[in-house]
């Protein structure tokens, strides 16, 4: 059977294994406990991927979407879905939690305590974490936020499908608000990370919990201008992209494609962060 081009393409350029279909191979979950974090990150694998969403989704009409400053269009900043290839890298299990923001940081988070997620904290300080750490780490390895394409490559985990999911399937790996809109029911309040099971590739609460900052300056069209290799956009906005979905989030955005974004001067009392670890050069 003749081999489709971009797929002769990546095996020749040691991208690992890709079906023509999209779908990734079954792989190994390696993890890897730091000895500068005592966090436990997640390798993941050079590879490529299908980013973005096919199609524009609508939500159903609901308050919580206007008080969260949400339009009508749920996925317009979606598209075009466009292929991403990436080096590998290592992704934190879990978010990162107050007990592990106050061990490296020196103080508590403004909001969580315990093994809760780390929160309410803006971009900058997000960031001033992660280069803490890499301070500490004496040059061992960099850390730092991911990218909005490492953070979708992380969360589908070799499935190239986006669509919304099936309730009674979504609440079985998201921490979110699956009873928005019943009268009767309670809202949720944040979960200890890694409470629910991990995704395909041994990552924990990539969905719901807390919203997590990405690296990258938010654009509307900002996959029209994606590079094939290692995206990240930036400049042209004070904005950040923050992915994920939190407890709040009702379940059409319980999707490894949704985007969202915020001002990175500002803060959510449900939008944390999660790391990513790649080599350094120790002098």
């Amino acid at each position: 059977m003749r081999m489709q081009p971009l797929v002769s393409l990546l095996i020749a350029l040691g991208l690992g294994s890709v079906h023509p279909n999209g779908m990734a191979d079954e792989r190994p979950i390696r993890t890897e406990q730091d000895t500068y974090s005592g966090m436990s990150f997640v390798e993941i694998p050079k590879g490529c991927f299908q980013m973005g969403s096919a199609k524009v989704l609508y939500p159903k009409s609901d308050i919580r979407w206007q008080q969260l400053g949400f339009g009508g269009q749920l996925a317009a900043d979606e598209t075009p879905r466009h292929e991403v290839c990436l080096d590998a890298f290592w992704i934190g299990q879990h978010e990162v939690s107050a007990e592990q923001w106050e061990r490296i940081s020196g103080s508590p988070p403004p909001r969580g305590t315990g093994r809760q997620p780390a929160s309410g904290m803006d971009w900058a300080a997000a960031r001033h974490y992660a280069q803490t750490l890499s301070a500490r780490s004496a040059g061992a390895y960099l850390y730092r936020l991911p990218t909005e394409a490492e953070w979708e490559y992380a969360c589908r985990a070799g499935n190239s499908q986006d669509i919304v999911p099936d309730r009674k399937q979504a609440v079985a790996t998201a921490w979110y608000n699956h009873w928005s809109g019943e009268q009767g029911y309670p809202a949720l309040e944040v979960a200890d990370i890694g409470s629910l099971p991990a995704n395909a590739w041994g990552v924990h609460d990539m969905l719901g919990n807390v919203w997590e900052w990405t690296e990258d300056s938010y654009a509307a069209n900002a996959y029209a201008r994606h590079a094939l290799f290692n995206p990240r956009h930036e400049g042209g906005t004070a904005s950040r992209v923050i992915r994920g979905g939190s407890y709040r989030s009702e379940y059409n955005q319980i999707r490894c494609g949704n985007r969202s974004q915020l001002d990175q001067a500002s803060s959510l009392p449900h939008l944390g962060l999660r790391l990513v670890r790649v080599a350094g050069q120790r002098k």
